[in-house]
């Protein structure tokens, strides 16, 4: 990155689940400029050697975490996704929706207690739209997360991915697991999740019926963002 400004401009244009600065010791100069241009995305720094003071000032101008580059990559992918999944509202592993239940650490996804038979992809798609359930994902976003470092697949994939669990989750009773907002992306339907009883109740009040979905493409996670130094914690 070109600065502090590179980095502002680079964060206003993109979105990214966390920023990982890199720093031979905790420096608040690049996080002030990040937080003073309001910038909410979560910042992590690593740094090579670190003090109590300077630790407790990074924090207080904004850092979601400071931690030695000599940590354990295990750790701090764990830390990584601790952040992530706090930004998103989620406190546990295992999200909670409505019927739904996606376990984290298990990469396991139930309605009703029953596990929907997801391939690995499949798993990795729903997941990180369950954990960003409020937000609408574009195929870029999604193709960066499922195939960071990978040979990115054409973003048709996307969508017959979202066809194949829309089929899969159909089986459980659910019509519409998924928005489709067209030329956007696709976000969680949390509404077809909500338990059997308080949705037909919603339904009701409203008088209005849901839209069906369709399969059709759409025509357009972690993303972490090193803007100091490269920094590789597969």
């Amino acid at each position: 990155m070109s600065g502090p400004a590179g980095v502002v401009e680079t964060l206003r244009r993109s979105h990214y689940d966390i920023v990982v600065v890199q720093q031979a010791a905790p420096d608040v100069k690049l996080l002030r400029h990040i937080r003073n241009s309001r910038i909410p995305t979560p910042v992590m720094i690593v740094a090579q050697n670190m003090t109590p003071a300077a630790v407790a000032d990074v924090l207080s101008v904004g850092a979601d975490d400071c931690v030695l580059a000599s940590a354990d990559p295990r750790e701090l992918l764990a830390r990584l996704r601790a952040i992530v999944r706090r930004v998103s509202g989620h406190d546990s592993l295992t999200l909670h929706i409505g019927r739904l239940t996606v376990g984290i650490d298990r990469r396991e996804v139930h309605i009703d207690d029953k596990l929907v038979p997801l391939t690995r992809r499949e798993y990795d798609l729903f997941g990180l739209l369950a954990l960003r359930k409020t937000q609408v994902l574009s195929k870029e976003t999604v193709l960066d997360s499922l195939y960071a470092g990978e040979s990115e697949p054409y973003g048709k994939v996307i969508d017959v991915m979202i066809c194949k669990i829309r089929k899969k989750i159909r089986a459980f009773g659910i019509d519409e697991p998924f928005t489709t907002l067209w030329g956007i992306g696709y976000r969680l339907n949390e509404d077809a999740f909500a338990p059997l009883g308080s949705r037909m109740d919603s339904a009701e009040g409203r008088g209005v019926q849901a839209a069906k979905e369709s399969c059709i493409p759409v025509m357009s996670g972690i993303n972490i963002l090193a803007p100091v130094a490269a920094l590789d914690i597969a």
